[in-house]
């Protein structure tokens, strides 16, 4: 990736999140990112709506910053080993639908506000989907459009989300058979990386420690309508959606 990684923190006591403008550079990249790593044959190459940056709290972006010290310093190499992967969850609310639609909600199965107001939580894998490939982790992709696989939103809304996300592979453990057996990594290890061919059909990359990633972009795109709505279809979409929870 040659797209700056974000690196921005405020004071704020919380994490939120800053629109992109479409004429940025880093918007560009992304978007071509996203699309180039949308690899299903069978799933139409959807049309991004808008990137947001997520911008940490100083606490967070400290605690990240310091496990991946951590693991320079244990590799022979000194380098952690940092990728931009992809992660797709639940969105029980309208977040990023219009490019103003900043605000996270709080709606408690909403799993994308509580990953961009939190960040992740390992304690929480399996609460969606009982499958745990590689055991008890936090999963991540290279694919875009597998980690689309694993979103789930509102009725109605035409967009779907994921979010590009920074995390520290250091040395990886390379499987190509399921493990579910998996709670700790041996000695040396800092991820599993779950490679094509046997088990699976696309890639996987899974973290054990919550400091080991931290939510960076969130992108939203629309699969099924043009990429720009107009302003009354939105406001139809919102009206028809007064019952459900909506991210101020």
């Amino acid at each position: 990736m040659i797209f700056k990684r974000p690196s921005s923190w405020n004071r704020k006591k919380a994490t939120h999140l800053g629109a992109l403008s479409p004429q940025d550079p880093t918007y560009l990249q992304l978007e071509k990112h996203f699309q180039d790593a949308w690899t299903h044959p069978k799933k139409p190459k959807p049309q991004v709506h808008a990137i947001f940056e997520v911008v940490l709290t100083e606490e967070s972006l400290i605690a990240f910053l310091r496990y991946r010290a951590l693991v320079e310093i244990s590799r022979v190499s000194k380098h952690a080993n940092e990728q931009l992967l992809f992660h797709g969850t639940s969105r029980s609310c309208l977040l990023g639908d219009a490019k103003t639609q900043m605000q996270l909600c709080k709606v408690t199965d909403c799993h994308l506000c509580a990953i961009i107001r939190n960040s992740f939580d390992v304690s929480k894998c399996g609460k969606r989907h009982k499958f745990r490939r590689f055991g008890t982790g936090i999963y991540t992709t290279a694919c875009s459009s597998k980690a689309d696989d694993y979103f789930a939103g509102v009725p109605d809304s035409p967009f779907r989300a994921v979010l590009l996300n920074r995390v520290v592979v250091g040395n990886p453990l390379v499987r190509h058979h399921n493990a579910e057996e998996i709670t700790e990594l041996p000695f040396g290890y800092h991820s599993v990386v779950g490679v094509p061919g046997a088990d699976l059909n696309y890639g996987e990359t899974v973290v054990y420690a919550n400091d080991a990633i931290r939510p960076a972009y969130l992108i939203v795109y629309a699969s099924n309508v043009p990429p720009e709505v107009r302003v009354a279809d939105l406001k139809s979409i919102l009206t028809t959606l007064f019952k459900t929870p909506i991210a101020a």
